[in-house]
Formats: C-alpha cells, sequence, structure tokens
C-alpha cells in the first residue's frame, strides 16, 4: 500500500452525501464528470491534493471501465479506505441508475405509441453524431502516434473485410501493443510496492474460484447470462465508456438478441440524458431483460471490473505503472478500440441513416458537438424535438 499523504478527516457519511450529489449533477459524460471532481474535491473543498488528485484520473485511464468510476473509487480509497471505495462508488451510480430504470420503464411501456415512435425516430441517427464526436475525441488522446493509428486502421479492417469478433480484436490491439507501443524506459523495480501476502491472494483466489463455479452451474439461466455478458463489457473496456458501445451491441443485439438495433440506438440515447458515465446503458439492457432486478445486476455486473480493478491498483500502482509490457498492451488496447469504434459507428450509420432527414440529423448533431462544443444532453433533447417535427 502506498504511503498516505496528509488529508482532512472525511467521515463516510460526508463521502456518500457529496458523490449523491455529484452523481445527481454529473451529466456530460466522463471527462465532464472528472472536471467537476476536481473543481469541488481539490480547488473547493480541499480534501485531496491535486497530485493525488491527477494520479488518479492518469491510473482510470489504463483500467478497463468508466474512468470517472475508477478515479471516484482511487478518491474514495485515498479518503477512507477499502469502505471509503465502496460508499463512494455506490452513491456515485445510485442517482444515474435510478434516473435510467425510470426512464427504461417509460420507454418499453410507451414506445408503441406513435407519438413516443416519433420521438425516437430520428434519436438514432443523432447517436450517429454523438460517435462521430467521440471518435474524434477519443483518436486525439489515443492516437498520440503513426504506431496507434496503424493499429487502429489494421484492426477496423480486420474487422469489416475479416469479420474479425470483437474480443479477437481486443487481443489483436493488446499483442500489437505489447510489440510495437511499450515504452522505451526500462522497468524499475526499485519502485515496486510490496506484495500482497500469500494468505490475501489465496483468499481472493479461493473468492474467484467459488464465483466461478457459482457461474458456471447456473450458466443456463438468464440472470447468469445477463451478469457474465455485462462482466464482459466492464472488463473489455478500455478508453472510457464509448469503448463499450461497441460491446454493448454484440452482447445485447448480435449474440443475445436481448434488443433490436432500434432499441438498442434509442438505450444509447436515454444513456445521454442521464447523469452519470455513458456506461449506465447497461441498465436499460438489464430492464429489459429482467426488469428492475436485471437493471441492478447489470449496472452491478458492468462497472465491477473496473472498480475492484481500481481498488487493487491503488494499493499498488507503484508496483504496476512501471510493467513496460502491461503499458504496451493498454496502448494498444486503446488504440485498437478507435478501429472497433470506427467499425460499429460504420454500421450503425448503415442501420440509422437512411434518408435527408435522418442524414440532416446526424450531421446536425456532429456539427453542433465538434464546431459549437454543445453538451450531449442538449443535443439529445434537440434532436428529440426535431424527430417530432419531422417524423410525425
Amino acid at each position: 500500500m502506498t504511503e498516505q499523504t496528509s488529508q482532512p478527516r472525511i467521515s463516510l457519511r460526508q463521502l456518500a452525501s457529496l458523490m449523491l450529489y455529484i452523481g445527481i449533477a454529473g451529466y456530460g459524460g466522463g471527462p465532464s464528470i472528472i472536471a467537476y471532481l476536481k473543481r469541488i474535491l481539490v480547488e473547493q473543498r480541499r480534501w485531496v491534493t491535486e497530485q493525488d488528485f491527477l494520479t488518479g484520473v492518469s491510473l482510470s485511464q489504463v483500467l478497463p471501465g468508466a474512468n470517472a468510476l475508477s478515479t471516484v473509487v482511487y478518491l474514495g480509497y485515498r479518503l477512507g479506505g477499502g469502505p471509503g471505495a465502496l460508499v463512494t462508488a455506490v452513491s456515485f451510480l445510485t442517482p444515474s441508475m435510478v434516473f435510467m430504470i425510470v426512464l427504461s420503464a417509460l420507454y418499453f411501456a410507451f414506445v408503441s405509441l406513435q407519438v413516443v415512435q416519433a420521438l425516437f425516430a430520428g434519436l438514432g441517427a443523432v447517436v450517429v453524431g454523438l460517435l462521430v464526436n467521440a471518435l474524434v475525441a477519443m483518436g486525439k488522446s489515443a492516437i498520440k502516434s503513426v504506431t496507434a493509428g496503424v493499429i487502429a486502421l489494421a484492426v477496423f479492417l480486420a474487422m469489416l473485410i475479416l469479420q474479425l469478433s470483437i474480443p479477437l480484436a481486443i487481443v489483436l490491439s493488446a499483442v500489437l501493443g505489447w510489440w510495437l507501443l511499450r515504452p522505451a524506459v526500462a522497468d524499475s523495480p526499485s519502485q515496486t510496492a510490496a506484495a500482497p501476502s500469500a494468505t490475501g491472494w489465496l483468499a481472493w483466489g479461493l473468492g474467484f474460484l467459488g464465483v466461478a463455479l457459482l457461474l458456471w452451474l447456473t450458466r443456463q439461466t438468464a440472470v447468469t447470462q445477463l451478469c457474465l455478458a455485462l462482466l464482459r463489457v466492464g472488463a473489455l473496456t478500455f478508453g472510457g465508456g464509448y469503448a463499450a458501445v461497441a460491446l454493448f451491441q454484440q452482447e445485447a443485439v448480435t449474440l443475445h438478441h436481448w434488443l433490436t438495433n432500434r432499441q438498442f440506438l434509442d438505450g444509447l440515447a436515454l444513456g445521454q440524458i442521464t447523469p452519470g458515465p455513458v456506461v449506465i446503458t447497461a441498465t436499460f439492457i438489464g430492464y429489459r431483460v429482467l426488469g428492475i432486478a436485471g437493471a441492478v445486476l447489470a449496472t452491478v455486473a458492468v462497472f465491477l471490473p473496473g472498480g475492484l480493478a481500481m481498488y487493487f491498483l491503488a494499493r499498488q500502482h507503484e508496483q504496476m505503472k512501471h510493467l513496460r509490457w502491461l503499458q504496451g498492451m493498454v496502448n494498444g488496447i486503446v488504440a485498437g478500440f478507435i478501429g472497433v469504434l470506427l467499425s460499429v459507428t460504420v454500421h450503425l450509420t448503415q442501420q440509422s441513416v437512411t434518408d435527408w432527414k435522418t442524414a440532416l440529423l446526424a450531421l446536425a448533431s456532429a456539427a453542433t458537438l465538434l464546431i459549437a462544443k454543445r453538451d450531449p444532453l442538449w443535443v439529445i433533447l434537440g434532436g428529440a424535438v426535431l424527430s417530432l417535427v419531422l417524423f410525425r
């Protein structure tokens, strides 16, 4: 465990109330939420130093899952240890999960009404605009060299021409990253932290084996299939919430047929008008499969891998951050996800942009985000209004 800096004593109740507030007010996706966290925790309340905050943000970039949640878990761990990490994660995610459950219930109850169909008719095209904006934003941070760009292009072409599946695309990205994107600086074993005790590893190993055995024994049930699908999404999402879009589509539409393409796009749109990370779309999928219980299970499953990874890395980050092979693999996966996201964007564009009306909505959404720099929330709401005008 790393040495703790001098910090004010913060109660779990204070952490919970603040993170609940941030969970309600945190619109705009990961980068906006992280900036909001910095303003409140570092500049206003001074609960953590800027260096601690930046450490949490940098660690979140090399972990799976939503960057915002990983940063929240790190800050909770610094302020309250293991209980603090748990309290901050639950408090932060609860508002967006509740909002999404309400929206999902309304959507599936009233989607057959003509006015609701008109409302959502153009939102698939708006989502295409959101994905184009995400490609540009993520590409700027992920494609930092010609080599990274080549990896992204190779993954895109492999999916487009060879019909490579997403898991294999991620493996390809990791191998190429390990080979081509390893940092030149040698590992620094002198900086490593003490490894956990053998007893600790044994306890965690037995726990994971028990959970794995339970999942295997119940693998044919809807509960287990939902949990495994969303665990896979959470474990394989690198580079921010939008990287999960392709994985969501594969699990919910292609493999399990829980959603149609149209419902999937509508779920992504609903994820944009709720606070919290974009990955909250998992709640929509879970509600479709098993109602409120499924929504809660899906939410926990999709955020669990990233949250646990940050908890362990917060304890051992001095050891892990100097592993060149791991840095190279992560760099490759992040670059490869740009190719995956490009492939999904092309596919969804073919599905959603079918006439001049949807083309207009897609172009207007992309231009509003890229040029006018408007928040995605207002783009979604504006797109909904235009849909009512164009498709009624």
